[in-house]
């Protein structure tokens, strides 16, 4: 594969989406995208009908809903991992937390599925809470088999794990606003023993966003969020990325 045919593929949120938008028009192409998937869900597989989808008007919002419910997160990047030169991890979706049912059968709670009402109905949910000490012992119970999937499936030498802190103000200097409730020093806190675990339990390479660039983006596509940067954001880790993967390549060849 030369230098111009790289591919990136996605276990992650919108930090790696809006990275991976500067990747493509540096030449890559996408390969397998998993979103809105705890790594608690990712191998849990509920009903397709405990939730319904029919109000979601997105292909792309019920698609990742679909696969959430069935679990998919594997078979998803299987199906990529030989061509996959880097495989983008980010663990901002995991901040609404999940819900377990009854059963134990763990659902990604979303942006969506909240705007939606898909959970109004599922009066046996219970939710586990982002940066509560059972979900953070959950989810850090998950790592090791997380770590075992990469081995498996080629993938653990090209996974970069994106660290970002929620930004505390814009570009205007405007301080940012909450994200359901959940504040930029609260999720800051929330996520620091996260990232600490990821990186201790997995091994994967970590590229943590300068503070100086910490900063959301005042003309963002999908509108203000601490966790929608400004665009040097998104170019930083682009180059990063392009430096990772050609380190790799000299590596390997």
């Amino acid at each position: 594969m030369d230098d111009g045919a790289r591919v990136v593929s996605v276990f992650g949120s919108c930090v790696s989406r809006d990275t991976v938008e500067v990747l493509r028009a540096r030449g890559w192409t996408i390969g397998a995208h998993v979103a809105r998937q705890s790594l608690l869900s990712a191998s849990s597989t509920a009903p397709a009908d405990v939730l319904d989808l029919s109000s979601l008007t997105s292909p792309f919002v019920k698609r990742v809903h679909t696969e959430d419910l069935a679990g998919e997160r594997r078979s998803r990047l299987a199906a990529a991992a030989s061509s996959t030169d880097v495989l983008l991890w980010d663990i901002v979706d995991e901040r609404l937390g999940v819900l377990e049912l009854e059963d134990g059968t763990v659902l990604t709670r979303t942006t969506e599925g909240l705007t939606a009402g898909l959970y109004d109905d599922l009066d046996d949910a219970r939710l586990v809470a982002f940066g509560s000490d059972e979900h953070f012992e959950k989810w850090a119970a998950a790592l090791p088999a997380w770590r075992e999937e990469l081995t498996e499936l080629g993938l653990l030498d090209r996974t970069v794990l994106l660290q970002v802190a929620w930004a505390v103000a814009d570009e205007g200097g405007e301080q940012t606003p909450t994200s359901w409730g959940m504040g930029t020093l609260e999720a800051n806190w929330f996520s620091q023993r996260y990232y600490e675990a990821a990186a201790a339990h997995t091994g994967v390479h970590v590229m943590r966003l300068p503070e100086a660039l910490t900063v959301a983006g005042t003309h963002h596509k999908w509108g203000a969020a601490p966790f929608h940067y400004q665009d040097d954001a998104y170019d930083w880790f682009a180059t990063q990325i392009d430096g990772f993967a050609r380190e790799r390549r000299i590596q390997t060849t």
